[in-house]
């Protein structure tokens, strides 16, 4: 079953209409058991031989698990089981097939040429038997054994390249390459029609392995209805004559009526523990981790791993109902510990977690995930006592406080109650908001920084403390329903107004703040009587507290959170972190050293003190590698930390770091603005714990920028190894597209060199190896200002052709760090922007260009021409240039020779690289992953 995944390739369409005899089947073969034969599409020239395509699939593979995390199959072999169980229905072939889960949040199957079938976790969780699990591989089979992928690709590349023939792997690489290199000149026309036969002939040729290998074919039916939700309409010769059937519903009646029986001695016997079998299985993925490569790494010197290595910094801290308990919630953990005494219960494992909570009862945690998994762990136990799966598919999401009741805006913005045990709505509400330009702005904002956290909150959301009641809002719309009685709540004119801004106090009483009045107001919930109001000022993300007469609002001017006091009817305080909670008379907070802490309320007085346990760190702010390979720095969000990589013993622990800089054993540090401090540079001494003072930078915007929004209109100032580099407007009184670049002295703040760009603000990239900085210019007209100093660079793009073509074309400007002086440039060809470019390093005579496309591109500097490309994001390059290092996937690693690109060595990693730099003399490698690992391997 191929579904949306396929748009992660050009020749992998998004499973959609079907229509009915959209292909001809030929007269019964005459032997009974013979597969069904088919009259076009399979009959279509396919270049590949069987090896052809799996080469093509071994290329195509690793870019899905770029884009998704591989689930461990409980059993290692149960789908490849019914795979082959399938297969061997079918005709003898020489690929070989794999089925691979990954967790995609969506309900998708796709398959790739060469055997490559991937399910998500979520499509198996819709799944309700192993026979409609059967039927769903059986149609991923049926693509493959056609060799449709391989028939799709024949025709784009006899259309778009004039390809008629391949050879060797290294062949279809460089022809794929081709393809992606120039797809955008030759837009290929969508042929819908020949999109519904593939799916139909994948269809019969499920229903017909399902039947040989004694499954029950109906199944396969059941389950394409749930999935797309036709509700066994399949239509009628009206509703097709009035073009009113759906392709979904005319794909069904195909399914429904194509199930033809064979003869008893063509079926095998079907599994006789299936029935009980699959369902456990089924658990056993929904609650399944995800999958660790094992490591595999030639030339390893040593291994050292952080001791301690740095956490993330708390998204929130939680005290349970009752006051007992309290929680902490990083990127990758819960942790849950007793408050009396303040001490460490257990930890819990939530990679892409949304925000915990408290069950009202005050005996567990529940939370779920980008997958929609939802998970309740009892404290008692200190286990999970349920994991479950919703298959919906959600734009916007909330979960009640015990955990029952999801809320869903679905992508066409229809409202879905649903019940958590039974995966069904309880209440359903189509097209209940219609967005505003201004909201789709914010929507095409998130599209272009491409970056899960850019995503926006349309709405705002609130179960009642005690799951009674359900609350959404957006600009004039205003929505409550009633989960006890299942029934639309009517608001009164008093609540509408504050709903702008809004939390629940308590089961009975809603705050929130009125724009109109410019007020926040309490009202008794859902009556709207009035309790309280006064003048307030703002609005923003309201927070109730587990019991005091308090609001807390995220963010608050410089503080990360801000308390209200309800009684005195003002702001009181503010705290420094994000992890901060009150219960009665006493705060928890996180300190800058990460450790929480309980104080008094009225004082301040600090009652306890505990360190949380260790937590995986899944991004680094700043991180960097001493040239002599003897030391290692750090940042998070809130704190860093420098370790001795001999021993990964940790030498220094500071706040989080705008910069890191290693000048041979010294550490120079640059500290972001934080409330009333400056933004410094301070030298470590890492041996001995020295510090001093070098100076104080001129307060920067950037400081205040949220993150998001940095990356989109870019920070006005870097540190790059022991560069200081400024980008401001040329005439801040104008509105113009110049921009001075400044470069200063990380040690004396001294001036260096500056440069002027015109048209265009630059993109930087540094490479520490090579001591340069690549300058990525995209806007044609700063484009054409460089070629008129550089007639090599004007020739160049003078032979690109027509406009458009230059249009979108790339120039990498590569300058001495310490000198701007301008060592080269290099002229990228998009063809028409078939692909874009990311980032650029440079050393020696190389210059490494990442793309849209998940390659790396080499360059020579000298000559500016192209030598070759991989598949892979640069992780590292050597200062001669002469060796690279590319991973390509998660913790798939390898070791280039720049200017043969052939592979020197491959590493296995059981984590993404998060930092990894060569050693100066070129003989070694340094390679941090986020598992806070660091590996030191021999390069030859």
């Amino acid at each position: 079953m191929t579904f949306a995944l396929r748009s992660f390739f050009l020749l992998l369409a998004v499973l959609a209409a079907t229509c009915h005899h959209c292909f001809a089947q030929q007269p019964a073969a005459a032997a009974p058991c013979a597969m069904p034969v088919f009259s076009n599409v399979v009959h279509d020239p396919n270049i590949f031989s069987e090896q052809q395509e799996e080469w093509l699939g071994e290329i195509l593979d690793p870019q899905i698990r770029k884009e998704f995390n591989v689930i461990d199959d409980p059993e290692n072999d149960y789908l490849q089981k019914i795979g082959e169980r399938l297969l061997a229905q079918l005709p003898p072939t020489k690929i070989h097939y794999s089925f691979t889960i990954i967790d995609a949040p969506e309900s998708d199957s796709f398959g790739l040429a060469g055997g490559h079938i991937y399910l998500s976790r979520k499509i198996i969780a819709l799944i309700q038997s192993e026979d409609e699990l059967a039927g769903l591989l059986g149609h991923e089979i049926g693509h493959i054994i056609t060799h449709q992928v391989a028939i799709d690709i024949s025709r784009d590349f006899r259309n778009v390249l004039g390809v008629t023939q391949v050879g060797d792997r290294k062949d279809i690489v460089d022809r794929w390459n081709q393809l992606l290199d120039t797809f955008a000149k030759h837009p290929q026309k969508h042929d819908e029609k020949r999109e519904q036969q593939e799916q139909l002939i994948a269809d019969r040729l499920a229903l017909y392995a399902m039947t040989r290998a004694g499954y029950k074919t109906s199944s396969f039916g059941d389950f394409f209805d749930r999935l797309a939700g036709t509700k066994k309409n399949t239509g009628n010769f009206w509703s097709d004559f009035f073009g009113a059937t759906s392709p979904e519903s005319k794909r069904l009646r195909e399914l429904m009526r194509t199930s033809a029986p064979l003869a008893p001695v063509c079926i095998t016997a079907p599994p006789s523990d299936a029935a009980v079998h699959f369902p456990k299985w089924q658990q056993a993925v929904i609650a399944s981790k995800r999958a660790v490569a094992k490591e595999e790494i030639p030339g390893l010197i040593r291994k050292t791993s952080l001791k301690p290595p740095l956490r993330g910094e708390l998204d929130q801290l939680q005290f349970s109902p009752d006051g007992k308990y309290l929680f902490g919630q990083d990127e990758s953990s819960v942790f849950v510990l007793t408050r009396e005494p303040l001490a460490n219960l257990f930890r819990i494992d939530a990679p892409d977690a949304k925000a915990a909570h408290f069950t009202p009862d005050s005996l567990a945690i529940v939370f779920y995930d980008k997958e929609l998994r939802i998970e309740k762990w009892e404290i008692a136990s200190q286990q999970r006592t349920s994991i479950r799966q919703l298959t919906s598919k959600c734009f916007d999401t909330d979960l009640s406080p015990t955990g029952e009741v999801l809320a869903c805006v679905t992508p066409d913005l229809d409202l879905q109650l649903v019940d958590v045990t039974s995966g069904k709505p309880v209440f359903s509400k189509q097209k209940f908001y219609q967005p505003t330009f201004a909201d789709l702005i914010m929507l095409e904002l998130a599209r272009i920084l491409d970056e899960a956290d850019a995503t926006p909150n349309l709405f705002s959301t609130r179960f009642s403390p005690d799951g009674h009641y359900f609350v959404i809002s957006r600009g004039e719309m205003q929505f409550a329903y009633d989960l006890q009685t299942r029934s639309e709540v009517k608001l009164p004119k008093k609540v509408k107004e504050i709903l702008t801004s809004f939390t629940f106090l308590d089961s009975g009483q809603l705050i929130g703040h009125s724009a109109k009045s410019n007020k926040l107001t309490i009202v008794r919930f859902p009556s709207g009587d009035l309790v309280d109001e006064f003048p307030f000022n703002f609005g923003g993300n309201y927070s109730r507290v587990q019991k005091g007469n308090y609001l807390l609002i995220r963010p608050a001017g410089n503080a990360a959170v801000g308390v209200i006091d309800l009684a005195g009817k003002k702001a009181s305080m503010g705290y420094k972190a994000p992890g901060f909670a009150i219960y009665d008379t006493v705060f928890a907070g996180e300190e800058l050293g990460g450790e929480v802490s309980l104080y008094t309320l009225a004082d301040r007085k600090q009652l306890a003190k505990v360190q949380l346990p260790d937590s995986p760190l899944s991004a680094a702010r700043v991180s960097s590698f001493s040239a002599n390979g003897k030391w290692l720095a750090v940042s998070g969000r809130s704190r860093a930390a420098v370790w001795k990589l001999e021993t990964g013993e940790r030498a220094l622990y500071l706040r989080d770091l705008a910069g890191a800089f290693f000048d041979q054993d010294q550490f120079i540090a640059r500290f972001p603005k934080r409330e009333k401090d400056p933004s410094t540079v301070f030298e470590f001494d890492p041996s001995n714990k020295q510090s001093k003072k070098l100076y104080e930078i001129a307060a920067e915007p950037e400081d205040v920028l949220p993150d998001a929004l940095a990356r989109f209109v870019g920070r006005p100032i870097f540190q790059f190894g022991d560069l200081m580099v400024s980008v401001k407007p040329d005439d801040a009184k104008k509105s113009t597209n110049n921009y001075v670049v400044e470069a200063r002295d990380l040690r004396t703040n001294k001036p260096l060199w500056e440069h002027k760009f015109e048209k265009e603000r630059p993109s930087f990239h540094y490479s520490p190896a090579g001591k340069t900085m690549s300058t990525v210019i995209a806007n044609y007209d700063a484009i054409q200002q460089q070629a008129k100093s550089d007639p090599g660079l004007a020739a160049k793009l003078k032979a690109l052709g027509g406009g458009q073509d230059k249009k979108a074309s790339y120039v990498v400007q590569v300058t001495e760090a310490l000198t701007g002086k301008t060592l080269g440039e290099v002229l990228v060809d998009t063809g028409k922007l078939s692909f874009k470019v990311k980032s650029a390093i440079a050393a020696g005579d190389t210059v490494l260009v990442t793309d849209s496309e998940n390659r790396t591109l080499v360059y020579s500097l000298k000559s500016g021409e192209q030598i070759g490309k991989v598949f892979g994001r640069s992780q590292a390059l050597s200062v001669r240039g002469d060796r690279m290092l590319v991973e390509n996937g998660k913790g798939n690693v390898d070791l280039y020779d720049t200017a043969t690109l052939q592979s020197l060595a491959h590493f296995s990693l059981p984590s993404l690289i998060g930092q990894a730099a060569f050693s100066t003399d070129g003989n070694s490698l340094y390679i941090l992953t986020i598992d806070q690992n660091v590996y030191n391997v021999a390069v030859h």
